[in-house]
């Protein structure tokens, strides 16, 4: 069974002298197929007040666009203007390095192997003075692990609970956060 919708949550933030490089995220979701532009827009509204808690104000909330199951097809959007909110005491990285989530799904390789599903999140924040420069500020650590947490048990939005899961609908299990910063290379 296929995931019921999927988001993707843009993002932007200055990179190499372009104060509007973008990316993003996709999270899949079962559990309802949003079936109005209201429950489109409460489903996208209660995942950006969660995301935007795991960035600082140098990265801005762009827009959330809807698909249905697995299709590449936009169903709905709606655009935003959402500052991160996330104070995490530590120092600015440069903008490819991310904090890197993985979260375990109940689906299995042919080898009987488990599947994760990863998250990068961008504008990763080190610990301030006396640390080794790649140690992730455990504040923001602890914000993507919460994050994570909520994907997992469920976010509800009005009557609907959606958990996140693989695109052919295994839903995660689990989630950890590396506590060391990771990189993701951007297209040039």
């Amino acid at each position: 069974m296929a995931a019921d919708c999927s988001v993707k949550i843009d993002k932007h933030m200055t990179w190499r002298g372009d104060p509007l490089h973008t990316w993003s995220n996709r999270y899949y979701l079962s559990g309802h197929l949003p079936s109005s532009t209201a429950e489109w827009d409460a489903l996208f509204d209660g995942l950006v007040l969660l995301e935007k808690t795991l960035y600082n104000g140098g990265v801005i909330i762009d827009r959330a666009v809807g698909y249905s199951g697995v299709a590449n097809v936009p169903t709905a959007s709606k655009a935003y203007s959402t500052a991160g909110t996330g104070s995490f005491s530590g120092s600015n990285t440069p903008p490819e390095c991310a904090v890197i989530m993985r979260m375990a799904t109940t689906k299995t390789s042919s080898l009987n192997r488990p599947v994760y599903v990863f998250s990068y999140y961008h504008r990763a924040e080190r610990v301030s003075a006396g640390a080794a420069g790649d140690e992730l500020a455990p504040a923001q650590q602890t914000a993507v692990m919460n994050f994570g947490t909520a994907l997992i048990t469920g976010v509800s939005i009005g009557a609907n609970t959606y958990k996140r899961s693989t695109p052919d609908g295994h839903l995660v299990t689990g989630r950890s956060v590396d506590p060391f910063i990771g990189h993701r290379d951007f297209p040039r």
